[in-house]
């Protein structure tokens, strides 16, 4: 009787890909401090040598699934404040489900920030902020929200609320509670932090 032939081994980008992805699942199970290429390799289904050829030793092998994983689109541009941030948290939230933000959250409450792997991780963190801040300088420009506005306060305002729903009450993180949030969120931001006059005018005829 005849052996069932063996699955045809990938090669090739295919098998990068595999491997990269395996190691940002494996960061986010074990932590990149434990981070083992023979535990990589078993996982993936390639001989560990088929790693250290090319990734030598699991700082550069992490350094390298990140880079691949973490490229930012760039801040999308629907023609209003709400359309962006609709669109960006929608995105957002789908990378959030990903092998490398799984992982990113671990080393970030690990404390895992170090050597060239936190290097990578902090200019790539500060060029999503960047890409992010856009939206709210191109509402300024288009009258959106109000000359002087604090865009970098607002953007962490958004985003920081944001990402509470997205990591911890994901059951919850709906289009429709993304919706509620950007709403509540830009009616402080049009009112410069502050209250509505009318709001402001009962609140001091209250004894």
């Amino acid at each position: 009787m005849k052996s069932p032939p063996r699955a045809k081994q990938q090669r090739g980008e295919p098998l990068v890909a595999k491997i990269l992805e395996t190691t940002l699942s494996e960061i986010a199970r074990a932590g990149y401090e434990n981070l083992s290429i023979e535990e990589v390799a078993a996982r993936a289904g390639v001989n560990k040598t088929t790693i250290y050829r090319r990734w030598p030793t699991p700082e550069v092998l992490a350094i390298s699934a990140f880079e691949r994983f973490s490229d930012s689109n760039g801040p999308s541009d629907t023609g209003s404040l709400r359309g962006d941030l609709l669109d960006y948290l929608k995105r957002y939230r789908e990378v959030c489900r990903s092998p490398a933000m799984l992982s990113l959250t671990r080393m970030h409450f690990s404390g895992g920030f170090v050597g060239k792997l936190g290097e990578l991780i902090r200019e790539r963190t500060h060029s999503g902020d960047c890409d992010a801040l856009v939206m709210f300088q191109r509402a300024v420009e288009r009258g959106e929200l109000p000359g002087g506005t604090d865009t970098g306060l607002v953007r962490d305002l958004v985003l920081g609320s944001a990402q509470h729903l997205v990591l911890f009450r994901h059951d919850q993180c709906t289009d429709e509670r993304l919706q509620q949030l950007v709403d509540i969120l830009l009616f402080g931001a049009l009112n410069g932090g502050r209250p509505p006059k009318a709001q402001g005018a009962r609140a001091k005829q209250r004894p």
